[in-house]
């Protein structure tokens, strides 16, 4: 049976920092989540460039900024906005960070996930 997209609770927005991203474990898959004033975005755990983790990468704007070599996306899309090398339009959609749809409610975010119950999803920060 396959599985469907349950809404399903991460952390209080209070208890993200402004200025960088964080690890969040979810199903034992690494992602980072990070906050954009009212908002927050779940994506990917690692850069496309090197697959280097993006945890305590700064976050401003909305734009996460990888520590290793200083690319950057947008959160809100994961498209790239800075690449090590000369930007072209090909990078700038295959290097995408893969991103996970993120609600805000009552200060609290909530991630869309596969599964057959919000219950058997298990998060950790």
């Amino acid at each position: 049976m396959p599985a469907n997209k349950v809404w399903v609770r991460v952390c209080s927005l209070a208890d993200l920092p402004e200025d960088r991203a964080v690890n969040v474990h979810i199903n034992n898959q690494r992602l980072v989540i990070a906050r954009c004033g009212d908002q927050a975005h779940i994506v990917q755990g690692y850069c496309t460039h090197m697959l280097y983790a993006l945890k305590d990468s700064a976050v401003k704007d909305c734009m996460i900024t990888c520590k290793l070599h200083g690319s950057q996306f947008d959160l809100q899309d994961g498209s790239v906005q800075s690449w090590v090398t000369p930007m072209t339009e090909e990078i700038r959609t295959r290097k995408a960070l893969r991103t996970y749809p993120t609600e805000v409610r009552d200060g609290v975010i909530y991630v869309a996930w596969n599964a057959e119950s919000a219950e058997k999803v298990r998060v950790r920060l």
